[in-house]
């Protein structure tokens, strides 16, 4: 089995949005979100919105430091 060793030796998720990330339009999603982790090797922040007031609903907005790996990701997921 490959292995990317980004996804396993590397901090690529932030706690935070720093002002130079692009915004993706296309939703994150559980399953993107891997691809992301296998496919991408740049730093990226997933920002997660409660729709429903009990908090069961999330959308998640997904913003990378490469507009490259942005441009990648919406044309995979939209």
């Amino acid at each position: 089995m490959n292995i990317n060793l980004h996804t396993w030796f590397a901090q690529r998720e932030l706690d935070y949005c720093p002002k130079h990330f692009v915004k993706a339009n296309t939703q994150i999603t559980e399953q993107s979100k891997l691809w992301v982790l296998e496919k991408l090797t740049g730093r990226f922040f997933i920002s997660r919105t409660v729709i429903s007031m009990y908090g069961d609903d999330s959308e998640g907005v997904i913003y990378f430091e490469n507009p490259q790996e942005a441009v990648f990701y919406e044309i995979a997921w939209s």
